[in-house]
């Protein structure tokens, strides 16, 4: 891809985070990721991957360095951060859904509230958005009455619903079965084709290998090395990533 300020869409610089209890989190994390592009971020356990990726739309502060998402600072202003994260959608491991809510009343809630849209017309898109991933039979169900995998698809058709401009994915098939994972993998494939910014947390090797346009390794809140999928997974440069792979190959 080439690389221009007008196609960044998450330009990450120094970024340093620390918890109360003194433990350094992110240690001085560069990352960019253009328009478009499909980047896998890979790593151990406590390695400061999912926490990196949740600085990106203020679930998780930072102390030092900057982040700019699609050319939007990210600090302190509380107006500015609920911009950003009206354009980043983002679907968690553990799907986080309403369960008192039917499938297409979760998809149709933040539209309606946070971008003031005609409930009509969400709807209309909810049940096409639920068509797209496999589920549009189950619009009317509850969210306990699915599966994990069905609830993980329901979850990304509520973030699309936002129509967002960047989607991230904190290991997103982590708690599924194993049967369950690849449906939620094709939906995610599927976007990745479609010119969607996607940051994906995960260690589905072969995912990444497919779909990603770059694989980052962290380990210890640093970034350790990024490379496209064939020379990481191939040929890496770094001790740290080929002990990792040797893990999880």
């Amino acid at each position: 891809m080439t690389s221009s300020p007008s196609n960044l869409m998450i330009e990450a610089r120094g970024v340093e985070k620390w918890y109360p209890n003194g433990y350094h989190a992110l240690r001085g994390v560069d990352l960019t990721v253009h328009r478009g592009e499909v980047v896998v971020v890979m790593g151990p356990s406590g390695s400061g991957k999912s926490t990196f990726i949740r600085t990106f739309n203020a679930l998780e502060d930072f102390q030092k360095g900057t982040i700019r998402i699609d050319g939007n600072s990210l600090g302190n202003d509380l107006r500015q951060i609920d911009a950003i994260r009206r354009e980043v959608g983002m679907v968690f491991q553990q799907f986080n859904l309403f369960p008192h809510l039917t499938v297409l009343d979760n998809l149709v809630l933040a539209p309606t509230l946070v971008r003031g849209r005609p409930r009509a017309q969400v709807q209309a898109q909810a049940l096409s958005l639920l068509d797209r991933v496999g589920i549009k039979e189950q619009a009317q169900k509850f969210p306990g009455q699915l599966s994990g995998g069905q609830q993980q698809r329901v979850a990304i058709a509520r973030a699309l619903c936002m129509e967002p401009r960047i989607l991230l994915f904190d290991e997103p098939t982590s708690s599924l079965d194993p049967e369950m994972v690849r449906e939620v993998l094709d939906v995610m494939r599927q976007l990745a084709h479609e010119d969607i910014t996607m940051v994906v947390v995960t260690h589905e090797v072969k995912f990444a290998e497919q779909v990603a346009d770059r694989v980052v390794l962290m380990a210890e809140g640093s970034v350790v090395e990024e490379a496209p999928p064939a020379q990481f997974f191939k040929n890496p440069k770094h001790e740290r990533t080929r002990r990792f792979l040797d893990q999880i190959l």
